[in-house]
């Protein structure tokens, strides 16, 4: 019996693992917010793949939950900071906003290219999936499975998660992560042409943005009303821009770093800010995975600089 239990659940292992990798986002997402319930934190952190490959959970001062992915926009920042409030085991002490330059402009939803985070991730997790079509909000985005199998590859991926407290871990590192590197692209290695190639074209995605001014209307009050809401759970909130490569910096539209400090400058409600591009001699291209993504040393260094910003300030 033994023997025939063991095969069994060996049997398992292979389609856990495929369930895990088809949603991980979803998987990891959800896995953070169970063990904010179940172990809670002191500090959320909410973000695109900036905050995501910015941060290493162990290094943060106070214990802390990252409920950061690539392309997460202010929007769903806001929902699983809510969430992650509500639900909280322990009261919550400081909230970090990861708001890259471009992000005021940015609405997920309305992405041709991302949409499919509807249907995989924030219309599960969240049973919302703002501005986004109706066709595109109900695309099949993962795996279907009976509802037990289900339940047990997810009870798989909570396991693994709530182990290894972060996006990355044993089955997924930063640097597999990576674009470039999938293309047999390794930064370092890129001549300084090639790197400002690459930046160009990176940044000219980014600034092609400005032109949603909708969006950034919309966002506006979105960061306006999250702040109010943090301040009236006694939560102090901490924006962040994570560091960038030189050269990104040189071609990113100067405008959005303007517009973030007007608004934040405008907001009724203290709040702090930290540009990490403010500290660009502590970061070199070696600390980058491409031109605007942390390698894991470049994290331990953004990590260990935002832990002391926010203790210089009383958190």
């Amino acid at each position: 019996m033994g023997d025939f239990i063991n095969e069994y659940f060996s049997g398992l292992l292979q389609p856990a693992l495929q369930y895990l990798w088809t949603n991980y986002d979803y998987c990891y997402l959800k896995a953070m917010h169970e063990k904010n319930r179940n172990v809670g934190c002191k500090t959320i952190i909410a973000g695109s793949s900036h905050a995501m490959n910015g941060i290493v959970e162990k290094e943060m001062p106070k214990s802390a939950i990252n409920f950061s992915i690539s392309s997460q926009d202010v929007y769903f920042d806001f929902l699983n900071v809510k969430r992650a409030i509500e639900e909280g085991r322990q009261r919550i002490e400081n909230c970090v906003i990861n708001i890259g330059y471009y992000m005021l402009y940015q609405d997920l939803s309305l992405s041709t290219t991302m949409g499919y985070l509807m249907s995989s991730v924030y219309g599960p997790l969240f049973g919302d999936v703002h501005n986004c079509t109706e066709e595109v909000a109900q695309a099949p985005g993962s795996m279907c499975l009976g509802d037990w199998k289900q339940q047990l590859y997810m009870d798989f991926a909570r396991a693994y998660f709530e182990r290894e407290g972060s996006y990355y871990g044993q089955l997924k590192m930063r640097e597999q992560n990576n674009l470039m590197l999938a293309n047999g692209v390794v930064w370092q290695k890129l001549s300084e042409e090639e790197k400002a190639a690459y930046a160009r074209k990176r940044t000219a995605d980014h600034n092609r943005l400005k032109k949603h001014r909708a969006s950034r209307e919309e966002n506006g009050k979105i960061v306006l009303e999250m702040v109010e809401y943090l301040h009236g759970k006694g939560i102090k909130p901490f924006f962040v821009i994570f560091p960038f490569t030189r050269l990104y910096n040189k071609y990113i539209d100067a405008d959005y770093r303007r517009d973030i400090f007007c608004l934040l400058d405008s907001l009724p409600l203290e709040v702090e800010f930290l540009d990490m591009n403010d500290f660009s001699d502590m970061f070199a291209d070696e600390d980058f995975l491409d031109t605007d993504h942390l390698n894991l040393p470049g994290a331990v260094k953004a990590t260990r600089l935002l832990g002391s910003f926010m203790t210089a300030v009383g958190n």
